[in-house]
């Protein structure tokens, strides 16, 4: 049996065809996945307790580290304008409900654009 390799410009297509059809990656998908802390001058994203430069910085999040994004009902991610809030865990890896280090996740506020794609 020979394989095809599909182009660019057919992946394109398909990416495209997925899109009109509902089938890319929703918020309620990544919900599921690690998210990456992204580059930064200071090398960390800041953690605040409320959505605004002002509120209190929890912690540094360093470049890198994963941050699980928080959700409501249907998967809608939880927004405050430029906003979006998460859970980090200090050694930035992701844990579950089950996991012991699961307590030790702090739960705040990052801007959306330093919280790169999930996977």
């Amino acid at each position: 049996m020979t394989r095809r390799r599909l182009s660019f410009r057919h992946s394109g297509a398909f990416a495209a065809a997925a899109l009109a059809l509902g089938l890319a990656a929703s918020p309620a998908s990544a919900l599921n996945a690690v998210c990456e802390v992204l580059p930064t001058a200071d090398g960390f994203a800041a953690l605040r307790s409320a959505p605004s430069t002002d509120a209190p910085m929890i912690s540094r999040m360093p470049t890198g580290h994963g941050v699980k994004m928080r959700s409501v009902q249907m998967g809608r991610l939880v927004t405050s304008g430029r906003w979006v809030q998460v859970t980090h865990w200090p050694d930035g890896k992701f844990y579950e409900p089950g996991d012991a280090e699961f307590s030790l996740g702090r739960t705040g506020w990052v801007v959306h654009r330093l919280v790169g794609e999930c996977g």
